[in-house]
């Protein structure tokens, strides 16, 4: 059976929505908070999405603000990222001292990895894995 892991924040809608989705499909999860992040994490994950580190991080900063209305200093940060103002390094750096900046949820294997929550990505990605026994109560 695989072990996937899911990071999140607690209260952030796509988060609780994917382990909802995760827990209600029978895939075992090991739940981690973004901001338990370690710079090894967040290299390892960086070294497997498609379009490196960048990736891991907010598209702009108003999708961020949406989330995250009461950080200011990040989105400066977001901004230089997503302008390639920054070297890879530099950005795995900002990610382990500001986690906030790091898109959520994100789902992984360490061979696949999800970022945001997408159903239909979902659906897609879980539709061979081997499930645990769901009864109902």
């Amino acid at each position: 059976m695989d072990q996937w892991v899911l990071y999140g924040k607690s209260g952030n809608p796509s988060s609780d929505i994917a382990k909802a989705w995760l827990k209600n499909n029978g895939i075992p999860v090991e739940e981690n908070s973004v901001f338990q992040l370690t710079k090894e994490e967040i290299e390892r994950l960086a070294s497997i999405v498609p379009g490196g580190v960048r990736k891991l991080v907010y598209p702009d900063t108003f999708s961020f603000s949406l989330i995250n209305p009461q950080k200011k200093t990040e989105k400066v940060h977001i901004e230089a990222i997503q302008e390639r103002e920054l070297s890879d390094e530099e950005i795995i750096e900002l990610l382990a001292t500001y986690p906030a900046m790091v898109m959520t949820p994100i789902v992984t294997d360490y061979e696949t990895i999800l970022i945001g929550y997408d159903l239909d990505t979902m659906v897609s990605t879980f539709r061979f894995v081997k499930v645990k026994d769901v009864t109902i109560a």
